[in-house]
């Protein structure tokens, strides 16, 4: 009889007698009516703050519009037929946009640059077997013009730089229009 009176008796009873009362100091609460002791300093974030946004250059805000105006001027007026068309700011790798469909066909490409020396525009439909792409290099100052043979689908335009010169206030676009 070596569970009656024996040591895993007493050890059961000790486990149970334990266990109830923690259940009944764990539903005891106490509240403290002083308040938290203030700290020396305030508490430091686990992040800086992200810097301030930089401040346009009016200078160069200034010159972009002046080289935004003339690109108007040598583009013209917006074309009533215009399928896609664009402009911006050449810093950085350029400027992109792009349409996610277009009939076959035939179409004319005009495009300008004004800020820098050279450019291009690059059109593509990647998606097409082999990809397709028309290039039409620029002489800033004066606008250039090519027919392209475009397949139906999406068609990508991007404005870059060809030179090396800093060019932060340059801008190029272009216009295409079905071909007459």
């Amino acid at each position: 009889m070596w569970f009656i009176g024996g040591k895993h008796v007493r050890g059961m009873t000790l486990l149970l007698v334990m266990a109830s009362l923690a259940g009944v100091l764990s539903a005891c609460a106490y509240t403290d009516d002083e308040a938290a002791p203030a700290t020396a300093s305030p508490p430091v974030p686990s992040r800086p703050a992200p810097p301030p946004p930089p401040t346009a250059d009016p200078a160069l805000a200034k010159e972009q519009a002046s080289n935004q105006t003339q690109l108007d001027q040598l583009l013209g007026p917006r074309p009533s037929d215009l399928v896609l068309g664009s402009s911006g700011g050449l810093g950085g790798d350029g400027h992109r946009t792009s349409l996610p469909g277009i009939p076959e066909g035939r179409y004319k490409v005009t495009s300008a640059c004004v800020g820098v020396t050279d450019a291009a525009l690059l059109i593509a439909q990647p998606d097409r077997r082999g990809g397709s792409s028309h290039e039409l290099a620029l002489k800033c100052g004066t606008a250039r013009s090519m027919t392209v043979n475009l397949e139906a689908g999406q068609v990508f335009a991007h404005l870059v730089p060809m030179t090396t010169e800093p060019g932060t206030a340059a801008v190029a676009g272009f216009w295409l229009v079905p071909a007459p």
